[in-house]
């Protein structure tokens, strides 16, 4: 296993300065029926969350961090749909504008167009924040899978060599 300086985090991602609209997922609150307290696993998954999955939990049972695998790759899968609507979107919008700006340059003056170009500028402008903050999150929840997996194996082989008797 590699030492704990040569992992790769994304933890400090994205830089200081970008502003952190889109920390959250859609998905947080949905898992709990309203008036009920939240379950022990899904805390744990908080956890793993707090840390931009960075940090399995400590105190996680075999149980549990298989329970926290399963439900993470649902999650990762609901995110990536998510992501991948956002991007049609941001798709979309960029491809109408482009279509609309020789119109609107070549031809004469048309303020509909011209509300419509500028509506349609500010929108690509949000999209790329908007994307960036999802593709974010995909990148992380995604490593953070691969950890819960990498964590998995490391016990079943230490529960494998502890069976093992040595030879002597």
């Amino acid at each position: 296993m590699a030492d704990e300086g040569s992992i790769r985090s994304v933890q400090n991602h994205p830089p200081a300065g970008v502003p952190k609209y889109f920390d959250g997922s859609p998905y947080d609150e949905a898992q709990i029926a309203v008036g009920r307290p939240k379950s022990k696993r899904l805390a744990l998954y908080d956890e793993l969350a707090k840390t931009h999955f960075s940090q399995v939990p400590e105190t996680v049972t075999d149980d549990e961090l298989a329970w926290l695998e399963g439900y993470h790759h649902q999650r990762v899968i609901a995110e990536r749909e998510e992501r991948r609507m956002h991007f049609g979107a941001f798709m979309f919008v960029g491809i109408l504008f482009f279509i609309l700006l020789p119109g609107f340059i070549s031809g004469p003056l048309v303020v509909a167009l011209g509300i419509l170009e500028l509506l349609l500028l500010v929108l690509i402008a949000a999209y790329v924040f908007v994307y960036f903050g999802y593709e974010n999150r995909v990148r992380a929840m995604t490593l953070g899978l691969f950890r819960l997996m990498e964590v998995r194996a490391g016990r079943a082989e230490q529960r494998a060599s502890a069976a093992v008797p040595a030879a002597g």
